[in-house]
């Protein structure tokens, strides 16, 4: 038999030689490892040209100041390789803010920044610090004071607090639900109202969403998709809806993307999110009424739109990317109140319709009055139409039947 030896210095030729061949061995060996560190060279250069290559690190965060009550802000990481967050606070104070995250690899965004009420009637501030890659960066967080009236007990009321917008319904809040609302910026840096709604920490939820439309407001097709928590509600009361729900809903709007131009990542907010039947509802029927939302809108000044969903009938639950349950609605609404200063229809420069559909696939959607929508959902829409054209023509908008310019 042919004499073998392994060679222990040399595994990866996986080479077995003779005695007698030790020269051979060696010439092998020189034309063989120039190739070896080639191929490594190659290799090397093809790792490190990976598709993370080309990010530059960055951090930022949703909002640089807060009111001096408890709450958060989300921060966001762009990197290639892995990286720490960490919380600096000056002169040695005492740590006040947590991080959700404080490391991780590659991007990531919607990182939670809570922090607690501050107390005392002095600003304060920290830095939430991004190391990677052998480098720091810095943004700055400042949190105001609590000012004297907010010792008040019985301070003169916020005029925000009880605002008078026409698209309002009646605002029952209670322990489990409650009234936020969001601004936006127009063009020339004018700011307005962009949404509001009723907030069911409970079921998760928003009962209702109401908004003004028009055609300036109206979006222009493009879409943000960056889905986010909402930085007025905790944290904790909300669902994470990054991935969607488990259970096979969509991550169906309320305020629709389409209906907001300069606000459109608003309305990606997880509040303003409820689980709805994709096939045959939300991709359908739905999104049918809210392109038809969108006409009416352009041919008035400004078309009042409440949208929402009826907890009653529910269909069960969906869950979020933690597991926590949402409740699936039993059916949705639509209540809308049309204004045109020029319009010559019955009632002069007002019309209204509600919109109620099961939730189901295929449903049909049923057209009436507002006090027939009213009925089905316990809710009182438009409440300050009153006051700006008077009760009894307020009442007779509201219980007319829908003529044919809403079929």
């Amino acid at each position: 038999m042919f004499p073998y030896r392994q060679r222990d210095t040399w595994p990866q030729a996986s080479l077995w030689l003779s005695n007698q061949d030790r020269m051979s061995e060696r010439l092998i060996r020189f034309r063989f490892w120039p190739w070896v560190a080639v191929l490594a060279a190659v290799m090397a250069v093809s790792v490190s040209c990976g598709p993370d290559i080309n990010i530059t690190p960055d951090l930022s965060i949703s909002e640089s100041s807060a009111a001096s009550d408890a709450g958060y802000k989300t921060v966001d990481v762009s990197a290639s390789g892995r990286w720490v967050l960490s919380l600096y606070y000056p002169d040695g104070a005492e740590p006040w803010a947590g991080l959700t995250s404080t490391e991780g690899r590659g991007s990531k965004d919607g990182i939670i920044l809570s922090y607690e009420e501050n107390l005392s009637s002095e600003s304060r501030s920290l830095r939430v610090i991004l190391t990677t890659g052998g480098q720091d960066l810095a943004v700055t967080f400042t949190q105001s004071g609590k000012s004297s009236s907010e010792d008040d007990p019985d301070p003169d009321p916020d005029p925000a607090s009880d605002p008078k917008w026409l698209e309002l319904p009646a605002l029952e809040q209670n322990e489990t639900c409650r009234f936020y609302w969001h601004d936006m910026t127009l063009q020339g840096g004018k700011k307005s109202r962009n949404y509001s709604f009723l907030w069911d920490r409970e079921n998760l939820v928003a009962h209702w969403v109401a908004y003004p439309l028009n055609e300036s407001l109206i979006g222009n097709g493009s879409r943000t998709d960056r889905w986010g928590y909402d930085p007025k509600v905790p944290a904790d009361e909300q669902p994470e809806l990054y991935s969607g729900y488990r259970g096979g809903y969509d991550r169906g709007h309320q305020l629709p993307s389409a209906d907001r131009l300069s606000a459109n990542p608003s309305t990606f907010y997880f509040t303003n999110m409820t689980p709805q039947i994709g096939s045959g509802f939300n991709q359908s029927i739905w999104a049918e009424l809210e392109g038809e939302v969108r006409e009416w809108a352009r041919s008035s000044d400004t078309l009042y739109v409440v949208t929402g969903c009826v907890l009653e009938g529910s269909l069960g639950k969906a869950y979020d990317n933690l597991g926590k349950e949402v409740t699936v609605p039993g059916g949705y609404f639509k209540a809308l109140l049309w204004y045109n200063h020029a319009s010559t229809m019955s009632f002069g420069q007002w019309s209204a319709a509600g919109f109620y559909f099961d939730h189901r696939s295929g449903a049909s959607r049923q057209l009436m009055s507002i006090d027939e929508l009213e009925s089905v959902t316990g809710i009182d829409f438009f409440v300050n139409l009153p006051s700006r054209i008077g009760q009894a023509n307020a009442d007779r908008i509201e219980a007319a039947k829908p003529g044919s310019f809403w079929n």
